[in-house]
This record gives structure tokens, C-alpha cells and sequence, in this order.
């Protein structure tokens, strides 16, 4: 089981009255997953509102490769459609040189219409958009002359100038939200990114989620069963303090309802529904394992949320790798 931090860099002018400073304490939770030992960092990408403050999250990330030496770093995700792929893949192939091999890159299509909007696009053919954006960000990535002339992009005979840390092939994950989507992007080969907040009702339908996910990579010919990527709001405390309850309580709801078209989950209810961590390490634990049992293997902690005190951002962080973490039993391998 790897365990990484995940920020969606959801800003409020009340609780980080400076931008620049905001953006220091998300570079300092990345400095603090290096230190406490978590697998990878990965940022969200947004656009055009404060319910993420980082428009471009591949540059971010390369800030941080330069104050870091072994964490992976990744967007979560780079929204294809938005941009121009061969550009992308030059960002990405500086990014995994400047980091020595570190990048996972985390590619979707997007899903907030105001974004859509912001570029002039509709998401009427985002899917199509995605494919080609990603067919063309491949090709850059081999190192090798291309040529591609398609629905969307065209591009002459180009070869990057930069390919990736010593020709190594690049990790991708494509986001999802629907089981069929699951299942196409596990038949193609690739590991998935979810938030299941707000992709399922309860933690338990996420099984058959990534249960087909599965099905689609066996029929992929690759060896095992994929990566099944899941990124939970998570925040532990050492006891059953009131005070850190009602911080929790407040914060959750907070980030809750800057979420724009989604469904707007109180805290009660995001618990009923098992879809985020809140409590002390007993408690993590017993809510951890269920979600792990739905076949992840790859957990992403969103810690920073709700405009979280930093001090208590570093005690969950500690909390959670040091003795949440090692009490959870991966599920059992399933028979060939």
C-alpha cells in the first residue's frame, strides 16, 4: 500500500490573506511529506476560482523537485483539453529531468463548466479532445520525431528537445468517474485517480467500481492488476478533544461548500457516507480499512483543506503515517 499527500489548494481570502504565502505552507506539507516518509505529493489543477489556486500544477511541482530528493510528485491532474499537449509534454519532460525520474503524471479531462467557459471549450467532446491531447503528449514523450494531424491538434514533424530522465517510460493516470470510464482506462493499461467523495454515494460502492476496473486490466495483457489511486480528506487527532472536532467539523465544511456543481456533503454526512477520515487513531483506523478494502492501492491524504491550522496539517500527517498507517491490512491478493 503507498501513501502519498494530495492538496487540491483550496484558497480563502480570510485564513491566507497572502497568495505567495499560501502557496509557501502547500510547499512546506510537500517538504513535510518528504521528511515523515510518504511515497509522493500531487496538486490539483484549477481554473478561474479560488476552489484551486493552482493553474498550472506541473510548474508548481517543479518548485518543489528542486527542494525535494525522492518524493514523487504529480498533478492531480493536468486537464488535457485545456492546453497545448506538445507544451505539456515539454513541461513534464522538465519536470521528470529536474526531479531525476520522479514524476506521475495524473491527466484527466476535465469537469467544471466554468473552466470550460474560462478556455471557450464545451465539454461536449472533452473525451475526444482528452484522447487526442494524450495520443500527442506520448508521442512527444519518446524522444523521438512525430508527426500528428488529427481532429484537434496538428502538429508537424517535431521532436522535443528534452525527453524523460533517462528514457524512462512515464507513469500515467487517468481520472475517472463513472465505472465504465474504470473500465476502458483499465483495458488501455493505465492506473486511475479517484476522489471518492464525490464519486460515490458510499465508501462501499466504490468496489464494484474498481472491481471493473480490474476486469479491464486483465483484458489489457498487462501483468497485475493496476494501480487504483484514491485520494481522501483525512484528519486525525490524538484524542477525543471537543474542540478538535468542531475545528474538523468546521474546516470539512468549509472546503465543502467551495465545491462548485458537486453535491454538498456536510460533515455528518460525509461520515455516514465513509468517505473521509476524522478522528483519533482508533477511530482513522476502523474508517481506513474499509476504504482500503475496496481495492485501493494507492492512497492520497488531502490534509490541507478547509483552511487547516498548519500545526494540526503536521500532527494529522504524523498521526496518519506513523500509526494509522501500520495497523491497515491490505486486502487479500485475488486468485488468477
Amino acid at each position: 500500500m503507498k501513501v502519498s499527500i494530495f492538496s487540491v489548494a483550496d484558497y480563502y481570502k480570510d485564513a491566507h490573506p497572502s497568495i505567495s504565502g499560501f502557496y509557501k505552507d502547500i510547499t512546506q506539507v510537500a517538504l513535510w511529506a518528504e521528511e515523515l516518509g510518504y511515497e509522493g505529493f500531487f496538486i490539483a489543477e484549477h481554473h478561474f476560482h479560488p476552489y484551486g489556486l493552482v493553474p498550472d500544477a506541473l510548474q508548481f511541482l517543479t518548485s518543489i523537485a528542486m527542494k525535494t530528493s525522492r518524493l514523487k510528485l504529480g498533478p492531480a491532474i493536468s486537464v488535457l483539453p485545456f492546453h497545448k499537449p506538445v507544451r505539456v509534454a515539454e513541461q513534464m519532460a522538465l519536470l521528470d529531468q529536474l526531479s531525476e525520474g520522479r514524476l506521475i503524471a495524473g491527466v484527466g479531462s476535465g469537469y467544471l463548466q466554468h473552466e470550460f467557459d474560462g478556455f471557450g471549450l464545451t465539454p461536449a467532446d472533452k473525451r475526444q479532445r482528452f484522447d487526442e491531447a494524450l495520443e500527442v503528449v506520448q508521442k512527444a514523450l519518446t524522444g523521438k520525431r512525430f508527426k500528428h494531424e488529427g481532429k484537434y491538434f496538428n502538429v508537424p514533424k517535431t521532436k522535443l528537445n528534452i525527453g524523460s530522465y533517462e528514457g524512462r517510460e512515464i507513469e500515467f493516470k487517468i481520472a475517472i468517474l463513472t465505472e465504465l470510464a474504470s473500465y476502458h482506462v483499465g483495458k488501455r493499461g493505465y492506473g486511475i485517480m479517484t476522489v471518492p467523495y464525490a464519486t460515490v454515494e458510499v465508501i462501499d460502492d466504490a468496489k464494484p467500481l474498481f472491481d471493473n476496473y480490474k476486469k479491464g486490466w486483465a483484458e489489457s495483457g498487462k501483468p497485475g492488476e493496476g494501480d487504483i489511486f484514491a485520494a481522501i480528506h483525512a484528519h486525525v487527532t490524538p484524542d477525543h478533544d471537543a474542540a478538535h472536532n468542531d475545528m474538523n467539523r468546521q474546516v470539512l465544511e468549509k472546503y465543502v461548500y467551495s465545491r462548485l456543481y458537486a453535491r454538498h456533503s456536510d460533515y455528518d454526512e460525509c461520515m455516514r457516507r465513509g468517505v473521509i477520515l476524522s478522528g483519533t487513531v482508533d477511530e482513522a483506523v476502523e474508517q481506513l480499512q474499509k476504504i482500503v478494502d475496496t481495492g485501493v492501492t494507492h492512497l492520497q491524504f488531502i490534509v490541507n483543506y478547509g483552511a487547516m491550522p498548519m500545526d494540526q496539517v503536521r500532527q494529522s500527517m504524523e498521526l496518519l503515517i506513523n500509526d494509522v498507517v501500520p495497523q491497515i491490512r491490505e486486502p487479500e491478493p485475488v486468485a488468477a
